[in-house]
């Protein structure tokens, strides 16, 4: 199967994602190295970004590694660990063919939800399914139809300050369609200096799938695993709210 070149997650929006500060990030990532620490194996974090969980868990002496679609995200996690060391390398997840089996797969933040297409997801849940060790599990975050910002159609702008003192902006316009679940975002970067002079600039047309309470649970269902459990917390909380605006998976194979 080809795979259509990445047009998001380029320099700029890499850039502003690594300097973008995440809720929970501290409590999420006590959650997953729980996980690793759990894990009688290697481990793998598909979509790994620029290292977020990734390198903090290498870092701990675990055996991870890891993949993601865009090759700016993969150099900005090179560029803090070392440029021919770190564990990771460049594909899709509808790509993934490897002898390995993992103990422990784990997809954070609904990054899952960038795979918008019925089959694109379908085969990489397939995927990630025979990756897995016998005993294994596939952690995965799925953001719901309940995430969609109130209101869209509206201009958004969020500026960060670097070291240097210039700045790194970006706008977003946002859409949802109710009828493909597809939330969309026209995002426009832009490079500051202090002087305000813009001097680089970049566009991407984001989208992500975004999913009913239950639906996920219909489609892990057929692959068999032992036990599927769901949160809506890092707490583990059992989901039981059907507007929550992230589900936790924890499946077993």
């Amino acid at each position: 199967m080809t795979q259509s070149p990445l047009t998001t997650y380029r320099k700029l929006c890499t850039e502003f994602y690594d300097l973008e500060p995440h809720k929970d990030s501290m409590q999420a990532l006590t959650f997953y190295m729980d996980y690793a620490q759990q894990a009688n194996g290697p481990i793998l974090e598909p979509m790994c970004g620029t290292g977020r969980f990734l390198l903090p868990i290498l870092n701990a002496g675990f055996e991870i590694e890891g993949f993601d679609a865009s090759p700016y995200m993969l150099e900005a996690l090179r560029e803090k660990y070392a440029p021919n060391a770190a564990p990771v390398w460049q594909e899709f997840v509808q790509q993934l063919n490897s002898p390995k089996k993992y103990a422990l797969i784990f997809i954070p933040y609904g990054s899952f939800g960038l795979i918008t297409n019925h089959e694109d997801i379908i085969r990489s849940l397939a995927i990630l399914h025979n990756h897995l060790a016998p005993g294994g599990r596939l952690i995965m975050e799925i953001e719901t139809v309940a995430s969609v910002p109130q209101p869209c159609g509206i201009w958004r702008r969020g500026v960060h300050m670097r070291a240097d003192g210039s700045r790194l902006g970006l706008s977003t316009l946002s859409s949802y369609n109710e009828q493909t679940q597809l939330f969309s975002a026209l995002c426009r970067y832009e490079s500051i200096l202090v002087d305000g002079t813009i001097v680089a600039t970049e566009t991407e047309d984001y989208q992500q799938y975004l999913y009913h309470f239950d639906e996920m649970d219909r489609l892990l269902e057929p692959f068999g695993f032992s036990c599927i459990e769901k949160y809506t917390r890092y707490t583990k909380q059992p989901a039981n709210n059907h507007n929550a605006p992230l589900l936790i998976y924890e499946c077993v194979k």
